[in-house]
């Protein structure tokens, strides 16, 4: 598989055409670009365009928690195996190569583990990629996960591919520590909601944050909020598997983008 890279000019001229093309708002793409460094040029690299050959394509980011709070848990292992039997799942999927698949993980500071890749080249969690420890950059991480995905989406569209997105952060906690805002992340999820071509989705696990109220904050719609209390590795495995069955439901197209998506609604 050909990775294609990007440059901090391939990705302004990218941004510039989502704004063109109605996805973002010019207050949204200056947002973006006064914000771009490495992280979101790396996460928006993927699979080149020419050796895509599914008609339409999927993209799926999932952006996990790598704070202390989920090594205090005892929720590492869980974590591993829960991000695992998602891509398992996506193995199995009828529809598995219209998906290309992103993973990022957060904690004081954020790492793409892999951009936008075939589900067989995914990368899989294991203790050398996966230790927790740090705060909780949440705002950060999905301002600049969003950012890659635009580019990288806006890259297939222009090339002629139809590309729809679903993105999904799994956090214990509420944001420490990052320099975006929550306003930051509503505009940003407004503008991508109401363009009908992304999924946006937060699973809140524990009962020290209430979780509806820090995804609504970040402008993710009601039917995309999980929020699972049992903090424990069984009850993490749990929102783990919901969160596969609704991807993969997302990936044929049984769960409609927009503000009006119920990710989470059986």
């Amino acid at each position: 598989m050909t990775k294609k890279s990007i440059t901090q000019d391939e990705a302004t001229t990218l941004f510039t055409s989502a704004t063109t093309k109605g996805i973002i708002s010019p207050q949204t793409s200056s947002l973006i670009t006064g914000n771009l460094g490495n992280l979101v040029l790396a996460g928006a690299a993927g699979k080149d365009l020419e050796d895509i050959t599914a008609s339409d394509v999927t993209l799926v980011t999932v952006l996990i928690d790598a704070s202390s709070s989920i090594a205090d848990r005892g929720l590492e292992k869980a974590v591993r195996e829960g991000q695992n039997a998602l891509l398992d799942a996506f193995a199995g999927a009828k529809d598995r190569d219209a998906v290309l698949l992103a993973c990022w993980t957060f904690s004081g500071a954020m790492d793409v583990i892999h951009s936008y890749v075939p589900v067989p080249d995914a990368t899989r969690l294991d203790t050398n990629n996966y230790r927790a420890s740090g705060s909780t950059a949440l705002y950060d991480t999905w301002c600049s996960s969003l950012a890659a995905n635009v580019a990288y989406a806006q890259r297939l569209r222009d090339g002629g591919t139809p590309t729809r997105s679903v993105v999904v952060v799994v956090t214990d906690g509420e944001d420490v520590g990052s320099k975006r805002t929550a306003a930051d992340c509503a505009r940003l999820s407004r503008d991508l909601l109401a363009s009908e071509l992304f999924t946006l989705a937060l699973v809140g696990v524990g009962t020290d944050v209430n979780f509806e109220h820090v995804a609504k904050s970040m402008g993710i719609p009601p039917g995309c909020i999980l929020w699972e209390r049992d903090a424990t590795p069984s009850g993490l495995r749990r929102a783990f598997q919901l969160v596969s069955r609704s991807a993969v439901r997302a990936s044929q197209g049984k769960i409609q983008p927009g503000a009006a998506a119920g990710f989470f609604v059986p």
